[in-house]
């Protein structure tokens, strides 16, 4: 079950299983930022629990740089769109051997909570929430990352801040005029680390711009929870023809972002980790 109250198996009540298809128009994440992950990790051969992984925006990525990468996901939709033609994973247990060459899918799509996930306990080197944890209990899911973690894994969070521009501030007032409600409340970052049994976390940040024509600024605005399924079908159409004119009116949209990093290693053993043997291409 998430923090509300809504269990994997009920899909109809699962927001995400409606936004599937827009999401996949999201900007994704910085190479930067995904070089840093990776290095948080271990690199090449190392294991990710990506809670929360939507549509992979960061689950392929990672996966590309060698990482083999379990990607927990409660909306079913969005799993089919991160799995697209390849078949399910049948044995999503981490301590397989892949063995040479391209062998499986280094991403292991699982169905399924980032507070009950299923999978096997000290397991993972990295335990990864990307703008996921404003939708996850804070103190359970700490004590799953906990669970997940291997000796010396780290807990990482991405939480994504929109740049205050001329234009993302008119599209926020656009937005805010139509659903009074469409002020999201920050993360719970400091309980989810609390909860992990780890200090308070370091940060880093990255910069992102990415250029929306109006297709995609349409499908990015859609994907949004407080906007896609929050408003009714007139209200949204309409927020929409506003969006595109404010976009013409500025000379065309970007999609400014600060991303954050915040992360903490466990304080387990200090002998260094056996050595990993290299993943095959993410693709």
């Amino acid at each position: 079950m998430s923090r509300r109250g809504v269990r994997p198996d009920e899909e109809g009540r699962w927001v995400f299983n409606r936004l599937a298809a827009s999401y996949v128009a999201r900007p994704g994440y910085t190479a930067a930022l995904v070089d840093r992950i990776a290095a948080l990790a271990g690199g090449p051969g190392a294991r990710v629990a990506d809670l929360g992984a939507g549509t992979g925006l960061l689950a392929r990525p990672l996966a590309r740089l060698g990482l083999r990468v379990w990607a927990v996901e409660p909306a079913r939709a969005m799993l089919e769109v991160l799995r697209g033609d390849r078949d399910p994973d049948p044995d999503p247990d981490p301590d397989r051997d892949p063995g040479p060459g391209p062998g499986p899918d280094p991403v292991v799509a699982v169905h399924a909570s980032a507070e009950e996930t299923g999978l096997p306990s000290s397991a993972f080197d990295l335990v990864l929430l990307a703008d996921a944890l404003q939708w996850v209990d804070p103190e359970r899911g700490g004590r799953e990352a906990a669970r997940l973690l291997s000796p010396r894994g780290a807990l990482a969070v991405v939480t994504p801040a929109l740049a205050d521009t001329p234009f993302l501030a008119a599209l926020a007032a656009l937005v805010a005029a139509a659903n009074p409600k469409a002020r999201p409340l920050p993360p719970p970052v400091g309980r989810l680390f609390a909860a992990a049994g780890l200090p308070p976390p370091g940060r880093e940040t990255f910069e992102d711009d990415a250029p929306l024509d109006e297709r995609r600024l349409e499908q990015v605005l859609r994907s949004l929870s407080y906007v896609g399924p929050a408003l009714g079908p007139a209200a949204l159409e309409r927020l929409l023809a506003e969006a595109r004119a404010l976009a013409r009116r500025h000379g065309g949209a970007r999609w400014r972002r600060t991303l954050a990093l915040e992360w903490q290693r466990r304080a387990g053993p200090e002998a260094s980790p056996p050595p990993r043997a290299s993943a095959g291409p993410g693709r």
